[in-house]
């Protein structure tokens, strides 16, 4: 809506929380180069990197709690089998 106002987009992008300073600035540079073309493309590749970066921080912390867990359904299981067989032993 402000850009059809006439605003710049740079402008209409900082009044939204959704974006960070750095975002705005390369959208303001890019506007005033007259290659914002190659600026969305900039933009994109950070973004990008940034939830590569992040998935990958996720996935770190997630293991050590799945291999916790498939851990203690293996012991599960083998006391399953197990604690049957030694009650028997014991009779």
């Amino acid at each position: 809506q402000r850009i059809e106002e006439g605003l710049p987009l740079s402008v209409a992008v900082e009044a939204q929380s959704m974006f960070t300073p750095l975002v705005v600035q390369m959208l303001n540079v890019g506007e005033e180069s007259g290659r914002i073309d190659e600026m969305m493309g900039e933009i994109a590749d950070f973004y990008e990197r940034e939830v590569e970066y992040r998935v990958t921080n996720l996935s770190s912390a997630i293991e050590p709690l799945m291999l916790l867990i498939v851990g203690c359904m293996v012991l599960m299981l083998a006391l399953a089998i197990f604690l049957p067989m030694w009650q028997m032993t014991s009779l």
